[in-house]
């Protein structure tokens, strides 16, 4: 019980390879401050920097699971949410944000695209067990723009959308619509691959020509990437 008043640095020092290699995409840049309430400075991937803060709750530690509340803030983002982990499962819940178009596209354009808007994230939630995630959910709201691609190099207009993630046949999917109607349906595999569905919604709402004979909600195009 008395390792939540220790300090983060020399604890992390101990796990820092270990927790590298689960995680290799998060970097911890500098950490302070004590388990029980602590600080540090992380980055995703090549996203920009985030001050992270976190308070663990000593009521669930009797209990027998670690609880916390944890904030990340940064250039053109922000992200609230809850955590709990016990010897069975993990759960990141009441995940709200914003992430600007800087934010975002530090990242997209490695991929050919930016974009301008604002993203928002409310209310998500994932669990996981010891092998694989066994629920999540929430919504996210994009508030449109411009999309500029690379290559075929052009620039589309597109309205707001909206995002609603959700599990299906044990993978991690996120549908999104414009009007309640799909316009791109996202899988992510455990193994780190997204497969990208375009639908013929998509099509439309971006002033492009459909393929004769499609409809709206027919998949038009089908890509995949490696994301994790």
């Amino acid at each position: 019980f008395l390792i939540v008043f220790a300090p983060v640095s020399p604890i992390w020092s101990l796990v820092k390879e270990d927790a590298t290699n689960v995680m290799p995409a998060l970097t911890v840049l500098s950490a302070g401050g004590s388990i029980w309430n602590g600080k540090s400075q992380i980055q995703l991937h090549q996203f920009p920097p985030s001050r992270l803060t976190w308070e663990i709750s000593p009521f669930e530690l009797l209990k027998g699971k670690v609880a916390t509340t944890a904030r990340a803030v940064g250039d053109g983002h922000f992200m609230d949410l809850e955590a709990e982990l016990n010897s069975a499962e993990a759960k990141l819940k009441a995940i709200d944000g914003q992430f600007n178009s800087d934010f975002i596209n530090s990242v997209s354009q490695h991929y050919g695209m930016t974009f301008s808007g604002l993203l928002s994230v409310d209310e998500t939630f994932i669990s996981t067990d010891k092998n694989r995630i066994t629920d999540a959910g929430g919504s996210f709201h994009w508030s449109g723009g411009l999309v500029t691609v690379a290559n075929p190099s052009r620039t589309l207009e597109l309205p707001p959308l909206d995002g609603e993630l959700h599990l299906e046949d044990q993978l991690l999917v996120l549908d999104i619509t414009h009007q309640l109607s799909s316009a791109l349906k996202v899988t992510l595999n455990k193994e780190g691959w997204a497969t990208i569905a375009i639908k013929g919604t998509f099509f439309d709402i971006a002033n492009l020509a459909r393929p004769e004979g499609t409809s709206p909600g027919e998949t038009i195009l089908l890509l995949e990437e490696k994301l994790l």
